[in-house]
């Protein structure tokens, strides 16, 4: 409903299939901007587990580098959280432009190959006509 208590008529179309939104209908920028800000916050935060990771993976050995998650937990209290920040700049300038080229083709690329595969089964090729009927069933 909008403010006055009328329902909004277009509220389902905003509100509907997130499947039936159309790449060329998002707002790209808000998009780019609050996903962006998201992503890097979690990078962010997740980004001292990943240095425990790649440590206890290439066997670093340092009295401070914990045994389970519990006393991963204990040791970045501890010790000087700075080091499991180390990098950190590195990994958001890099992962933040490839995100946002990797959503932009995934998202494009699923429209075209939507668009191509609907106007295949509407029209079909004589080769695959006989199967009209299946065709028809891939359509939503």
């Amino acid at each position: 409903t909008t403010g006055g208590g009328r329902v909004d008529p277009n509220a389902e179309r905003r509100l509907g299939n997130p499947s039936d939104t159309k790449w060329s209908e998002i707002d790209k920028t808000r998009l780019y901007l609050i996903g962006t800000g998201l992503y890097s916050f979690l990078t962010v935060a997740l980004h001292p587990l990943t240095v425990i990771k790649i440590r206890k993976q290439v066997g670093v050995t340092t009295p401070e580098l914990p045994t389970s998650i519990i006393s991963s937990s204990e040791s970045l209290i501890k010790s000087n959280i700075h080091q499991y920040y180390r990098g950190l700049g590195v990994v958001i300038s890099l992962a933040i432009p490839t995100r946002i080229i990797y959503i932009s083709v995934l998202e494009s690329s699923r429209e075209r190959i939507e668009s191509n595969a609907r106007e295949i089964i509407l029209n079909p090729p004589a080769s695959i006509a006989k199967y009209n009927n299946q065709l028809q069933s891939l359509l939503p």
